[in-house]
């Protein structure tokens, strides 16, 4: 029972905090506040867990603090599921009549939910071959919660004292924490705790990118985002085998939808602001690749300063780094504390500036990439070649107009391939080994905002992120308006 309502702590809590910090946002896509909402949920009831752990407090205890937390916010910002619920019966997302006057999109419907279901089979039977996961799952992720959960008061000098290349006590907790806090209130270390933890953020992810898709583009563009990751073999094997790529990838897709649709309008929106902050916090929180999201991520906003008004600009980068700040305090304390140095980290040296002048590792490591993407994802046939169709069949990318959104993030995409391509070039590792085994997961982790920013640029989408009519800056003394990336550098009066 005591589990059950932990559960279901997490799952209000995340509810709460997304309602209030989506604001009216929430009322007109309840879909997006779903998929939203559990996983961040979640992970901050992982961060709660490790705080209150850290200080000495016991788990059940924890849970009382969440609940009285919980009803705090009931108490100030008042029951948010009357709306929820309204919204989603008056906000229907397939209407028989929107079906049955379109061939198509009740083509899709059929097409989407029958992958959905048997993606979900395919889960469910993989889980049972492989109840504890494969190799980084059982050796890595849950071992670490099972080292939290029996042990919940040494387990930071267990972890400050481990060091080993197969088990890493530097990885952040997200994962490690929120199973750990489950299996201690079952009491019980059952294989279901991961394997349900993984399937939410599998599945959450695929909703999020249809459901945000939709929301910018239309429902058919939605329906096709979902289906590219549902058919997407490799996407699939990360869920059940249980390792966190498909988590910090959950929170990549989050933090950048949260940030364009944040810029969606002239006004600044705090909350959303705040919200995407949290989610680039709780990228970090999941895996170390999340650091590398966070510094590439506000790196990309500085890209505006040629565009954004400043002042602006810098207003909404601070309300980012609101959201982020108190989850990186805790991962500066983790890292310094109670995990050992990252092995990358310690192992650079003289021999670091020999590797950047070796360009036989450039060499190498390009010819990754491109193996890479042609294999990635597993399908049967090389997909690629799809999205350029549908560049050509859309008209091409919408950036006559000048979109926001759509500089930082494409900056934003090419920043994490430069960052991941610098590590691997300084990696102390066998390079060849470290390729092998991680290339296509970080591939697979950008592989969901990729889709995202893919089908929000398409020409011809319903709503287009561009400067609104009226918003002006000023530049060399003459007045912009809508600005168009073909006369960046042209004066328009």
């Amino acid at each position: 029972m005591i589990f059950l309502i932990s559960i279901l702590t997490s799952f209000l809590l995340g509810i709460l905090l997304c309602k209030i910090l989506f604001k009216e946002f929430a009322n007109y896509a309840p879909r997006f506040l779903v998929n939203s909402s559990i996983p961040i949920g979640i992970g901050v009831s992982s961060i709660i867990f490790i705080v209150f752990n850290l200080l000495g407090v016991s788990t059940l205890f924890v849970i009382l603090i969440e609940i009285v937390f919980i009803l705090f916010l009931f108490y100030k910002y008042g029951n948010p599921f009357k709306s929820i619920i309204k919204n989603t019966l008056e906000n229907k997302i397939f209407s028989i009549n929107t079906l049955a006057k379109n061939p198509l999109l009740l083509l899709l419907v059929i097409v989407y939910f029958y992958s959905l279901l048997l993606d979900i089979g395919v889960y469910y039977f993989d889980s049972v071959k492989e109840p504890h996961g494969l190799w980084d799952a059982w050796a890595d992720w849950n071992l670490g919660a099972k080292m939290i959960g029996r042990d919940p008061v040494n387990w930071p000098d267990s972890f400050h004292q481990l060091v080993s290349e197969d088990f890493h006590t530097d990885y952040p907790l997200l994962q490690k924490g929120y199973i750990a806090r489950c299996w201690i209130l079952l009491k019980n270390e059952t294989v279901w705790i991961p394997i349900a933890f993984s399937f939410i953020f599998t599945f959450c992810a695929i909703g999020l990118l249809s459901a945000a898709v939709s929301y910018f583009t239309n429902k058919i563009q939605g329906l096709i985002a979902g289906l590219i990751l549902l058919c997407t073999p490799f996407f699939m094997l990360l869920g059940d085998s249980q390792y966190a790529d498909n988590t910090v990838g959950y929170f990549f897709l989050a933090s950048i939808v949260l940030l364009t649709l944040a810029r969606k309008d002239s006004a600044t929106k705090p909350g959303l602001l705040i919200a995407s902050g949290l989610t680039a916090g709780l990228a970090a929180w999941s895996k170390n690749e999340g650091l590398l999201f966070i510094v590439c991520l506000l790196t990309s906003q500085l890209t505006l300063l040629f565009f954004k008004n400043p002042k602006e600009l810098f207003t909404e980068v601070k309300y980012l780094i609101i959201g982020m700040l108190p989850i990186l305090a805790l991962i500066i304390y983790q890292k310094i504390a109670i995990s050992p140095p990252n092995q990358i980290v310690v192992g650079q040296g003289p021999q670091t500036l020999i590797k950047i002048k070796d360009f036989s590792r450039y060499e190498i490591i390009w010819s990754w990439y491109k193996e890479q993407f042609v294999i990635f994802g597993q399908w049967a046939f090389n997909p690629w070649w799809l999205f350029l169709l549908g560049i050509l069949f859309k008209g091409g990318i919408s950036i006559k107009k000048y979109s926001y959104s759509f500089i930082a993030n494409v900056t934003w995409l090419i920043l994490m391939l430069v960052g991941f391509f610098i590590v691997e070039i300084i990696t102390p590792l066998d390079l060849v080994f470290y390729l092998s085994t991680s290339l296509h997961r970080l591939f697979a982790q950008l592989f969901p905002s990729f889709i995202f920013i893919y089908f929000v640029a398409l020409k011809n989408n319903s709503t287009v992120i561009s400067i609104p009519n009226g918003r002006t800056r000023k530049q060399n003394g003459r007045t912009l308006k809508n600005f168009k990336l073909s006369k960046i550098f042209k004066r328009t009066d």
